[in-house]
């Protein structure tokens, strides 16, 4: 049987650019369902499978109802809808892969759609806000959506336009043809987190694990990665969790580049999996260019870590509201959970001599967490850095008998 591409756009205004690259799916052998996203004018060019008046239903309102609004809750509903619209068609089989052309309107609907997809579903949005300048996180999310820069506008089939279409047209029909399969067993997967600060700690965790037969899979606590590592310990693909970079906590509460969510480090407490948490990474907060730093960060120890990105020493008040804030989240766990604290630092740049180097501040997190967290939760302190191959051994040795104790008590 075929299979089938859907695209979505706003038919009102790129109608007669969906018609050219829906012929060319076509004519490479796939079939097409369009689903129409716009709400003030009518569709041109192309009639649609999926109407904007169905999605404006699945969202408790009706088109009339849209076009009677401000642009911006206008489109909040559409957002709605098509959320729903197109978790629906998927999941009755209505299409396998998935593509969008638009302007910000357009890539904004269509992410919404896609968003709510499993990981491996194809996904590609062709617009020109795709340009780098852009933050890709609000078209992005936690999903494997590609972006792909249209360099022109989307208005008119042209010589140029025409090139887009026809290369964005081969790249869906391309990776719906790879036909990876979105089923996910999650049997003997384990979720860990690792930041260049932290990578020959989690490298040799990794291969610790792989060795006793298990699979890892690696986060990079850059906002986006922890979210998307919570979203599927949520969906129960995870045996356990060893979070060895938990700095997404601290971005988080002092304005960082790199913040995690209100929600971090949570789900797999709430889920009951065994979880190693460690705080890598949480004595620093990141900021951008060492040039640019925000006046009240000038008298801090930093660490310039690359043109990008600056290393903000964290205090030992911050430490501590951090510690707080841990320890609050570890309390509500149900199943097993340990923290294990590298005593020799917690970051790569934190040993004696080096620029963060600050074991007041350290000394001052620890006697907080162990203040704070419930006598449910162990903290084990390890005398190593983070880095040290010791460390690594100690936290996968933990995790293995967590997993083990977890498993015999499933049993009986």
């Amino acid at each position: 049987m075929n299979k089938t591409i859907a695209i979505i756009a706003t038919l009102d205004t790129k109608g007669e650019e969906v018609k050219y690259l829906k012929e060319q799916i076509e004519r490479k052998g796939k079939n097409v369902l369009v689903i129409d996203s716009g709400i003030r004018g009518t569709p041109k060019a192309v009639k649609p499978d999926i109407t904007r008046e169905t999605i404006a239903e699945a969202a408790g309102s009706s088109i009339q109802a849209l076009k009677k609004k401000d642009r911006g809750p206008a489109i909040e509903a559409m957002i709605k809808g098509i959320r729903k619209a197109v978790k629906k068609a998927y999941e009755i089989g209505r299409f396998q892969g998935i593509i969008s052309i638009g302007g910000q309107d357009g890539a904004l609907l269509a992410s919404a759609g896609m968003r709510e997809l499993p990981i491996s579903v194809p996904k590609l949005i062709i617009t020109p806000i795709a340009e780098g300048k852009e933050t890709f996180g609000t078209y992005v999310g936690t999903k494997d959506i590609t972006m792909m820069h249209s360099v022109v506008d989307i208005l008119g089939v042209n010589e140029i336009s025409k090139k887009i279409f026809d290369i964005a047209a081969g790249a869906i029909v391309g990776m719906v043809d790879a036909n990876v399969s979105p089923k996910i067993r999650g049997k003997n997967l384990i979720a860990t987190t690792m930041y260049g600060n932290t990578t020959p700690a989690v490298m040799m965790a990794k291969k610790l694990l792989e060795e006793r037969g298990y699979e890892v899979v690696v986060f990079h606590p850059n906002g986006t990665g922890g979210r998307a590592m919570e979203e599927l310990i949520e969906q129960g693909f995870f045996t356990a969790v060893l979070d060895m970079t938990t700095h997404e906590i601290t971005d988080e509460l002092f304005d960082g580049i790199h913040a995690g969510g209100p929600h971090r480090l949570e789900t797999a407490g709430k889920k009951g999996i065994p979880q190693v948490v460690v705080p890598g990474c949480v004595d620093f907060i990141l900021q951008g260019p060492l040039d640019n730093l925000p006046a009240k960060y000038k008298k801090r120890k930093v660490y310039y870590f690359n043109p990008a990105v600056t290393m903000i020493r964290t205090s030992k008040e911050e430490m501590i509201t951090i510690s707080k804030v841990m320890a609050n989240k570890l309390n509500k766990a149900v199943g097993p959970t340990k923290v294990v604290i590298p005593l020799g630092g917690f970051s790569m740049y934190s040993h004696k001599g080096e620029a963060i180097y600050d074991p007041e501040a350290d000394k001052a997190f620890i006697e907080t967490l162990k203040a704070y967290i419930k006598p449910q939760v162990k903290i084990i302190e390890a005398n190593a850095h983070i880095n040290d191959p010791v460390f690594a051994e100690t936290v996968v040795s933990i995790l293995m008998e967590m997993i083990q104790e977890s498993s015999e008590e499933e049993h009986n």
